[in-house]
């Protein structure tokens, strides 16, 4: 009996090993294949040039400029709805888990 849990707790250590040693090479694959920041940086530079690039060439379907308003009245309008909706909640109720609404508490 003795003989037999010891084979089985060796076949069980090396199938545990075998997973290990899996899930690690993974990791360091995926941990090979991370950007660093400076890898990021460069990539944010050059999309910075080429967009300067095509703003000096001005060859696209729709002017640059006008592109750039429709993107800057775009954000201009979210901010406006951000706005508006925060001025409009005035009282916010937060209850507890068991449903005590005469316990509740009002915060603005």
């Amino acid at each position: 009996m003795e003989k037999i849990l010891e084979g089985a707790w060796a076949v069980f250590v090396g199938i545990g090993w075998f997973f290990i040693n899996r899930i690690t090479a993974k990791v360091d694959a995926l941990e090979k294949d991370k950007a660093d920041g400076s890898a990021v940086g460069k990539h944010s530079d050059l999309i910075h040039e080429t967009d300067r690039r095509i703003d000096e060439l001005q060859h696209t379907t729709v002017p640059r400029q006008e592109y750039k308003a429709d993107i800057g009245a775009l954000h201009q309008r979210a901010n406006e709805l951000e706005r508006s909706k925060e001025d409009k909640v005035t009282d916010v109720r937060i209850l507890d888990a068991g449903g005590n609404a005469g316990n509740a508490k009002k915060g603005k």
